[in-house]
Formats: C-alpha cells, sequence, structure tokens
C-alpha cells in the first residue's frame, strides 16, 4: 500500500497518514478461502472464466469477497488478470478532505495481473 501513486506527490504523500493510512497499515492481503475449480484442462492460449472466493484484509478489516478473474495458460506459465470493487466504508476507510481532494468515490477498484510460472 505504500508505493500506490497518483499524479500528485502531495496526495501521496498524504495516502500515509489519511484515507489508506499506508503508514499504519502498509500492507492488503488476500487470500484464497477454497480452491479454485477449472475442471479440465484448459487448451493452450485458451482464455476462462472463474471465480475466485476469499478473504481480503485491507486496514486492518477483514472480509470475504469473491473475484471473477480471467486465466490463460500460455504453455509456459499461467497469466491471471481480475479486478473487483470495494467500498472504503467497509473496511472503515475514511476517504480523505482537503484542497487536494476535490471528490472521492465511495467505492474502490482492486486490479489484479499475476503471472504464475513453473517453479525450476
Amino acid at each position: 500500500m505504500t508505493t500506490l501513486t497518483s499524479d500528485d506527490d502531495r496526495r501521496d504523500n498524504s495516502l500515509g497518514t489519511r484515507g489508506l493510512e499506508s503508514q499504519t497499515y502498509p500492507t492488503a492481503t488476500f487470500e484464497l478461502t477454497e480452491p479454485i475449480e477449472i475442471g479440465t484442462t484448459p487448451a493452450e492460449g485458451e482464455v476462462f472464466e472463474v471465480d475466485a472466493a476469499g478473504l481480503l484484509t485491507l486496514h486492518d478489516v477483514s472480509r470475504d469477497v469473491t473475484v471473477p478473474i480471467q486465466a490463460r495458460w500460455t504453455g509456459d506459465r499461467i497469466e491471471v488478470v481480475g479486478s473487483f470493487e470495494v467500498a472504503l466504508a467497509d473496511y472503515e476507510i475514511e476517504p480523505p478532505t482537503g484542497f487536494l481532494v476535490l471528490s472521492i468515490a465511495d467505492v474502490g477498484t482492486v486490479e489484479l495481473n499475476l503471472l504464475f510460472e513453473k517453479a525450476s
């Protein structure tokens, strides 16, 4: 959480103490709570969609979430992308206010891009 950036250094610095409070809560985690079932092995290059059920911890608050993901096997790795919305109030995050913040949505979007490679 401490490496998030925007288009304004002053805004980025304030995230450390307001809003996300990344100085106090420097990490967010997502932990699967059940295996991801894909059925049969997909063909190489085929994109398939599944849901990943897990526990998202943000701002020291944990909630069950379901993340819709798309995955593709490329032969030597699996590429995974997904996104889901998070209501800030669900994680006890108060939107920051001030002259640098004109408005902020009540909902944020978490995006992920993962690459899985077989260990050597």
